[in-house]
């Protein structure tokens, strides 16, 4: 199979759920939901998503990337049609499960595959560059599906009353169109296997052997539990904090420039780590630019006007990108090739548990600490994990000496 064909799906992928990141909160809100009533439905969201994380990369390895990746589109497509017909807080929270179950089925099944694909061509050596475009392809997506949403939102409120009207109908429409995207590629059959899946029989006993393999593994997939609750915390609260600093609401077309913005520092962190990663080790770098990123989260919780917000908004998304592709290297580099979408999806259901955490968290406490408390919690405690897990990188690599 081509390698550009599953970037294709995964950047259509991305196109799709972009489109909502800068007006996801607001068209909630838009429905009636309060603050606290938000919070509640992501953590259902996140529940929805980490319960199933895991099994769906078991079902990747086993029945194949390609199908799990379809299944997942359609329930986008079903979630989003759901969300956009809801009326009150109970259709608009089993919207938000749905999307979470989507959310679990397209975790690593199509990035598995184009991965594989590299590295059946250009062996490991050419790991840092399938990882840099396939951070890059995402975030790219993401980006341009930002703006998109931002500016769907603004006519929707120009002209409708209300943004959901325009921005539900194109991400339905980018969803189908990453459907058939997917479908339009090929996994290849590995000898020996009946289905199209390359995965062992026995999916949790070789995870353990995986990871008593590289005793690194589980720390590097763990980690992401901290990311989780920091970025449940930061996506939750960044569109009605940044729209409260507005001078009014006729500015409202800048949440999606900012959107689009963060996903383009974020694929630029990409390149950068990539040159990073020629000369240093990814454990190195992902530790250091987390650690500056837990740092750039605490400077944005005190920006007190828009061009501040966003100038720390950015710099924090700059570095995460450098962070999440050392990272991945890291994860990829160690993962056996046949465990590789179960492994993506460990990582997936460890950013779930965070974000499940940080969302009850902030379900619990956002009307009464305020957001910029919340992120200054989120803050402290990411880097404070950062710090744990570096302690523990470093012991295991004694032992391994």
């Amino acid at each position: 199979m081509r390698p550009g064909r599953a970037l294709a799906a995964v950047g259509l992928d991305a196109l799709a759920r972009g489109v909502l990141v800068p007006v996801m909160s607001l068209l909630a809100l838009e429905k009636g939901l309060t603050l606290a009533q938000l919070a509640a439905g992501l953590a259902l969201y996140s529940a929805a998503a980490f319960l199933l994380e895991v099994p769906s990369g078991v079902l990747a390895d086993l029945l194949g990337r390609k199908r799990v990746f379809l299944l997942a589109q359609c329930s986008y497509a079903f979630a989003l049609t759901l969300f956009w017909a809801a009326r009150g807080t109970a259709p608009l929270y089993g919207a938000l499960v749905l999307y979470g179950v989507a959310k679990a089925l397209a975790s690593g099944s199509m990035d598995a595959l184009y991965i594989d694909t590299c590295l059946a061509a250009h062996a490991a050596g050419g790991l840092p560059r399938a990882a840099m475009r396939l951070n890059l392809w995402g975030t790219a997506g993401y980006a341009v599906g930002s703006l998109l949403g931002g500016g769907l939102n603004w006519a929707g409120q120009a002209f409708a009353g209300r943004g959901g009207g325009a921005v539900l109908p194109a991400a339905l429409l980018l969803t189908l169109a990453a459907l058939g995207a997917g479908a339009s590629t090929r996994e290849a059959r590995p000898a020996g296997t009946k289905g199209e899946g390359a995965g062992p029989r026995r999916p949790m006993a070789a995870l353990r052997r995986a990871c008593a393999a590289s005793p690194a593994l589980p720390v590097l997939l763990g980690s992401t539990l901290f990311t989780g609750v920091v970025l449940a915390l930061i996506e939750t609260f960044w569109q009605p904090r940044f729209a409260a600093l507005l001078p009014g609401e006729r500015f409202s077309w800048l949440l999606g420039v900012l959107g689009f913005a963060y996903f383009a520092v974020s694929a630029l962190g990409s390149v950068l780590a990539e040159r990073l990663l020629a000369r240093r080790s990814p454990r190195g770098v992902y530790l250091a630019f987390a650690g500056l990123f837990g740092l750039a989260v605490a400077a944005l919780s005190l920006a007190g006007g828009p061009v501040l917000f966003a100038g720390a908004y950015l710099a924090a998304y700059l570095v995460f990108g450098v962070a999440t592709t050392a990272q991945s290297v890291a994860i990829n580099a160690a993962a056996p090739p046949e465990m590789r979408a179960t492994l993506l999806s460990g990582q997936g259901f460890a950013l779930q548990i965070g974000g499940f955490a940080g969302s009850l968290f902030a379900s619990l406490s956002a009307d009464r600490l305020g957001v910029p408390a919340l992120w200054q919690w989120g803050a402290g405690l990411f880097l404070a994990g950062m710090a744990l897990t570096g302690a523990v990188l470093r012991r295991t690599a004694r032992k391994t000496e």
